[in-house]
């Protein structure tokens, strides 16, 4: 596996991963109307999430394997893996990877959103949990977790 960064020719694959893995794995957690909604993409507000952030793409022999993106003002703005591909490392190898980058850009605090499934990852790497919020997509609710953590040297695995 490497990690690379994203570049635009990436965002057909990248969004069919994204949306296999909501319609894969989005009904452990959620109701159909919401997995439905968050699987529903805006091409424009996808591409920025791409590439309107540095975001890094977990690639091998087999394609695009997830992705991770950080923003100039430390918000972690995404972390997918591709739905079979799951808890083999791939979620850890790229938050390992926004955490470096992170580091080299003297970033003190990281932030982000957190779904169920993803909060896990997070707190792995230490993010506290600060709360909830409730968003809208497309109509319909969810819930889900506002976390952040304090970079020091000592944050690795």
């Amino acid at each position: 596996m490497r990690i690379q960064l994203a570049i635009a020719a990436d965002l057909p694959e990248l969004t069919d991963l994204f949306r296999q893995t909501v319609l894969a794995h989005g009904p452990q957690h959620y109701t159909a109307a919401q997995t439905q909604a968050w699987a529903t993409l805006d091409p424009e507000r996808f591409r920025q999430l791409i590439l309107g952030v540095t975001t890094f793409v977990a690639v091998d022999d087999t394609g695009m394997l997830g992705f991770a993106g950080l923003g100039d003002d430390g918000h972690v703005a995404s972390v997918y893996v591709r739905r079979d591909r799951l808890h083999q490392g791939i979620g850890t190898a790229l938050l390992t990877q926004v955490l470096d980058h992170a580091r080299s850009l003297g970033m003190a605090r990281l932030y982000g959103e957190a779904s169920h499934f993803s909060l896990g990852l997070f707190q792995k790497f230490g993010f506290q949990l600060d709360g909830t919020e409730a968003v809208d997509r497309q109509g319909v609710l969810f819930e889900r977790y506002l976390v952040s953590l304090t970079l020091s040297r000592d944050n690795s695995l």
